[in-house]
């Protein structure tokens, strides 16, 4: 992490929102970087104050500020007010860091997530999307607008529960193409039932059917793998 935008957006991964970090002034800081972290190579953000480098990108806003003496003032005068004067201009700043060279779909796109978390979009799954880490609810928010654009279909649903679960495996009976059978190798848990329901909800097209395996694979005749004693779940 090096510009403000960067520790933002990992801020945001961690589960911290923008209008909780300070932005200050830091005290000890390099020339060539905009980040004040102890370790040039930080990949967290460990606490909400973030120390910055104004001087890296934004000399020529801050540096007056940043020297109150050149205006004839003295430090004590206003450090306070410099402090959340800084903090609101930066906040200001960020919001175009994080929206520059933003395209009209991904306009869309934040559009839909702020309203499936609000329960704006559908009340009903925003219990079950509130679940999901934060890192992938903007994938499923880019979903949901491509199924806006093209229709419900069985890819898109497979698209969505390999978003929760790379390894899952999706079978559609060939005699009943609407029924369909769903591996996952994970435990069933709350959690991830309440995942998997949003998916089910969202994506899962009208008509469809479909049963869960957790843990254990259904038995296949012929295929070993599926046949083994206590690993196996009947169907």
């Amino acid at each position: 992490m090096n510009f403000m935008w960067d520790m933002a957006l990992r801020a945001y991964e961690q589960g911290m929102n923008e209008e909780e970090l300070l932005f200050v002034q830091a005290k000890e800081y390099s020339p060539f970087f905009e980040q004040s972290f102890p370790c040039i190579n930080e990949r967290h953000v460990e606490t909400d104050v973030i120390e910055l480098n104004l001087l890296y990108r934004f000399a020529d806003i801050f540096q007056e500020i940043l020297a109150p003496e050149s205006l004839g003032l003295e430090a004590g005068e206003y450090a306070q007010f410099c402090r959340y004067f800084i903090d609101a201009a930066l906040h200001t700043i960020l919001y175009t860091d994080l929206r520059h060279g933003l395209t009209k779909r991904e306009l869309y796109i934040h559009k839909i997530l702020e309203e499936l978390r609000d329960g704006t979009f559908w009340r009903g799954t925003m219990a079950d999307f509130g679940m999901i880490e934060r890192t992938k609810q903007g994938r499923f928010a880019a979903l949901v607008l491509r199924q806006m654009e093209t229709g419900s279909s069985l890819q898109i649903f497979r698209k969505g529960v390999l978003i929760l679960y790379p390894d899952a495996m999706l079978y559609q009976i060939k005699k009943e193409p609407k029924k369909l059978l769903l591996y996952i190798r994970y435990p069933k848990t709350e959690r991830e039932e309440h995942q998997l329901q949003f998916v089910q909800d969202m994506f899962l097209p009208v008509g469809f059917t479909l049963r869960v395996f957790w843990q254990y694979h259904f038995g296949i005749i012929g295929a070993e793998g599926t046949m083994r004693l206590d690993e196996m779940a009947l169907y």
